[in-house]
């Protein structure tokens, strides 16, 4: 062999082995944890958990009003352990990708679905609202100071328009 074939295969060798070394495995369609899709699809996770184990608290609450004897008494029951084990996983979710202000926000929000009583609803939104807005400002959705097209946009959706009634 000659030395210049030696060298070219050395030279082949070692870019192989960096080009190995820089470029990494990154599979299609899966999010790295703690990226933006990551803890997009956590945060959505926690909303639905909370709305589902929200609505199961209150269907077991009107079934206890039958007794232990109502037919849809243990149904209910085992409705609102799944739910409250899966809003628990989801919690969880948020802690392994989310910064601080999203976990508190987030563990207020479970704690609020646990509320019973009148004003239950009220509190179980305020703190879905809370949620939102620090999920938001996490995922970097709220327009930057100097975006003045967005921010303008922005403010232009934000006006509701007038609640449709019934004609009767």
């Amino acid at each position: 062999m000659e030395p210049t074939t030696i060298g070219v295969a050395a030279a082949r060798a070692v870019g192989q082995l960096g080009a190995a070394a820089v470029s990494r495995y990154k599979p299609v369609g899966v999010a790295r944890i703690g990226s933006p899709e990551d803890r997009a699809q956590h945060y959505r996770r926690l909303l639905d958990a909370s709305a589902q184990h929200r609505l199961a608290v209150e269907f077991f609450a009107a079934s206890q009003l039958g007794g232990d004897k109502h037919p849809l008494y243990l149904e209910s029951l085992r409705h609102m352990m799944a739910t409250g084990s899966e809003l628990v996983c989801a919690v969880h979710g948020v802690q392994l990708c989310a910064p601080e202000y999203v976990i508190s926000a987030a563990q207020k929000v479970a704690d609020a679905v646990q509320v019973r009583g009148d004003e239950a609803w009220e509190t179980y939104r305020q703190c879905q609202v809370a949620f939102l807005n620090a999920a938001r400002h996490d995922l970097d959705y709220n327009p930057k100071r100097w975006q003045f097209w967005k921010r303008r946009k922005a403010k232009s959706f934000a006006v509701q328009p007038p609640t449709l009634t019934m004609q009767g």
